[in-house]
């Protein structure tokens, strides 16, 4: 973190801290910190423990009279060979829904090759972490692009099952479900067919990192921080 940055941080939580109600930071704080100064969220998680929750910490231990939010972190979660089960995690949703999620999700689990003749972009810094040889100088559609292999948002059209339709649509991007709502169910509005199709996924992920195999909480922090990889090496 340059000195610049550092400085942004403490008077962003001087001020965070002085906002009525605010008695934590939430890891969407923090992200959003992360993002707006284009660093990984587990750096400035780590900077702040150590520079500021510390040294109130010790000014508390002292006597000191601190006041301010302290910082929420999650545990790291366990790497998908941990013991997730897709069924198990999404035992909730309704039987056939649940089998065709499954079905959906370990097609896309299915390693491709880097000849397979789907790959559209193969230049760019950002390289698919699977290995299937997808690259892209574009962070949105590198991002979208992992989420091929491991979807984090699903979407069944709700029309087309309640319709009878043994084989409703399903995709993990909304763009393509808007999509298909339009073309498909034009006299509804597209937007309101994506909502009422949303389904309760319960995803999982490999949670660490490919390349120095730090462990994460969530797929977004993961994802800033294999990026951060990627932009440092081009630098």
């Amino acid at each position: 973190i340059t000195k610049k940055q550092k400085k942004f941080i403490r008077n962003w939580y001087k001020n965070h801290a002085t906002v009525q109600g605010n008695q934590f930071l939430t890891r969407e704080d923090v992200s959003a910190l992360a993002t707006l100064l284009r660093i990984p969220v587990h750096t400035v998680v780590e900077w702040m423990n150590r520079k500021i929750f510390n040294q109130m910490s010790t000014a508390t231990a002292s006597g000191t009279n601190v006041h301010g939010p302290s910082l929420l972190t999650e545990g790291p979660r366990l790497p998908s060979d941990a013991g997730y089960s897709l069924r198990q995690a999404n035992s909730h949703l309704a039987a056939d829904v649940l089998d065709q999620v499954d079905k959906y999700v370990t097609a896309c689990q299915r390693r491709r090759t880097p000849t397979d003749g789907r790959r559209k972009v193969n230049a760019g810094r950002y390289k698919c972490t699977f290995g299937c040889g997808y690259r892209t100088s574009r962070v949105y559609d590198w991002k979208r692009h992992e989420e091929t292999h491991q979807p984090q948002n699903l979407w069944l059209c709700h029309i087309c099952r309640q319709s009878g339709n043994h084989a409703p649509f399903l995709v993990n991007r909304n763009d393509k479900f808007l999509k298909h709502a339009k073309d498909v169910h034009g006299d509804m509005k597209p937007d309101e067919v994506l909502e009422i199709s949303k389904v309760d996924f319960r995803a999982d992920f490999n949670a660490k990192c490919h390349l120095c195999a730090e462990v994460f909480s969530s797929w977004d922090d993961k994802c800033q921080h294999v990026i951060y990889h990627y932009d440092t090496a081009a630098e």
